[in-house]
């Protein structure tokens, strides 16, 4: 079991210590961070992540813009084998959980991250995420985090986020036994000159800057209407709507068929389905029809032989 995270100060504490020991282990120590948000809706836990990415960028001197939000693992998958960025690159992964719109998808999605994250350790990144709840994603991914940050809301009149940070590690030989550790500041009383420690239970997370939150609210928009896009498609597929039905018939079976019945046909090899929207069809078409009397025909056309696929 590895020690308590601990950060060491010559003389008074300074503020955002998570984010110096990040630094510092990125930095120093030639390791990468894995940091997670959670929260519920509402929380803050977006915008504390992008201040703690601000803020880890200034101490390594570099700049937090757009080029480093996504929305999807594979794009950051993507930029480090293109591009090869330079070590300390911050990566700010937001709302990882709304990928995987299947068990299937949400599988693989885990094995793209715990892949990458296993292989990119030498890289130094600091790669943060946000998500509801850290049981939303699967065990075996959760275990390469080596923070959890929850957010317990903001303080308008402080422009904070109230968050309890935790160092998570687990154990290799009781199954699924986590430990949470507290970050422990080391330092330098300046009356009396003894050195002092203390573990940080909480940190208020200031408010990002405007300039990084403009920035992620348009591409928060950009990704939420290409997703809402999918979802529809992908539910219009469930109920059969993108489906064209395709109807097989020879054309002995067509003679047999009654006007009504061959309206059907027509309509049908046209890419109507539903029986309601038949039924508008054919009363457009001046033949007297009815929700229940399509039904019939059309159980009547399969009894002569036409097939609906």
């Amino acid at each position: 079991m590895n020690k308590p995270p601990r950060v060491i100060y010559k003389g008074k504490p300074k503020k955002n210590s998570w984010c110096r020991w990040s630094v510092f282990r990125v930095k120093r120590r030639n390791n990468s961070v894995n940091l997670r948000f959670t929260g519920g809706t509402g929380e803050g836990k977006s915008w504390s992540a992008l201040s703690f990415c601000e803020i880890c960028a200034r101490m390594l001197g570099k700049k937090f813009g757009e080029k480093n939000i996504y929305f999807s693992i594979k794009n950051v998958i993507d930029d480090v084998a293109e591009n090869e960025p330079p070590p300390g690159t911050i990566f700010f992964i937001d709302e990882q959980q709304v990928e995987a719109s299947s068990k299937n998808h949400q599988s693989k999605r885990a094995e793209a991250y715990s892949i990458f994250f296993s292989t990119v350790r030498s890289n130094r990144y600091i790669i943060v995420t946000t998500l509801p709840f850290s049981d939303m994603e699967l065990k075996r991914l959760r275990r390469f985090y080596h923070v959890e940050i929850e957010c317990h809301g903001a303080n308008l009149n402080t422009n904070t986020v109230r968050s309890t940070p935790r160092f998570v590690e687990y154990s290799r030989t009781k199954k699924d036994k986590e430990y949470r550790k507290r970050l422990i500041i080391t330092f330098k009383d300046e009356d009396t000159g003894i050195t002092k420690s203390r573990k940080l239970s909480y940190w208020d997370i200031p408010r990002p800057s405007q300039d990084i939150i403009d920035i992620f609210e348009r591409l928060k928009a950009e990704f939420k209407r290409k997703l809402y896009k999918r979802i529809s498609k992908e539910l219009s597929k469930e109920d059969g709507e993108d489906e064209e039905p395709q109807v097989k018939v020879e054309q002995a079976v067509v003679d047999t068929l009654s006007d009504y019945q061959k309206a059907i046909y027509e309509l049908m090899s046209k890419g109507i389905k539903k029986t309601k929207d038949l039924d508008r069809e054919l009363k457009a078409m001046n033949f007297y029809s009815d929700y229940g009397k399509v039904s019939r025909n059309k159980k009547s056309m399969r009894k002569k032989g036409v097939i609906f696929i």
